[in-house]
């Protein structure tokens, strides 16, 4: 079996590994084998195709854990600490007052709502007073 052909083979193997196991372990094996293979058709000697195999296996390794790492890391999203509400703008999305509830968006996010004193109308661009457990109170926005 000449040179190239070892390494196809092997590279073959860590593909057939890979499909069979569910993590990516052996998929950089089998690439780095298949690209000792093409410099096998070139390269003679088994010294410099296994350290190149070594040397390709370990950096694609290296660099696919911080690819998976990058994946696998939560989104960067901001969490809103519920009062950092107070003092917010928002718009009404339905009409309320202070005996009457009604929806109002802050920060993309839709709230159940009192107005403090006035009616408040659908449209109207409101400010955050106080947060009582998981309802606003807004009074209109001069």
């Amino acid at each position: 079996m000449s040179e190239w052909q070892f390494w196809l083979v092997l590279g073959i193997i860590f593909v057939v590994l890979e499909i069979l196991t569910p993590s990516f372990f052996f998929l950089w094996f089998g690439i780095s084998a298949f690209i000792s293979s093409i410099l096998g058709t070139f390269i003679t000697n088994k010294f410099i195709t296994s350290t190149i195999f070594i040397i390709l296996s370990a950096l694609l390794w290296l660099f696919s854990k911080k690819i998976a790492k990058k994946w696998l890391e939560p989104k960067n999203t901001k969490l809103i600490h519920l009062d950092e509400l107070v003092g917010k703008n928002g718009i009404a999305l339905t009409d309320f007052d202070n005996e009457n509830s009604g929806i109002v968006k802050v920060f993309s996010e839709e709230w159940k709502a009192y107005s403090e004193e006035e009616k408040i109308n659908k449209g109207d661009k409101i400010i955050v007073l106080k947060r009582e457990s998981n309802i606003l109170i807004v009074k209109k926005q001069l």
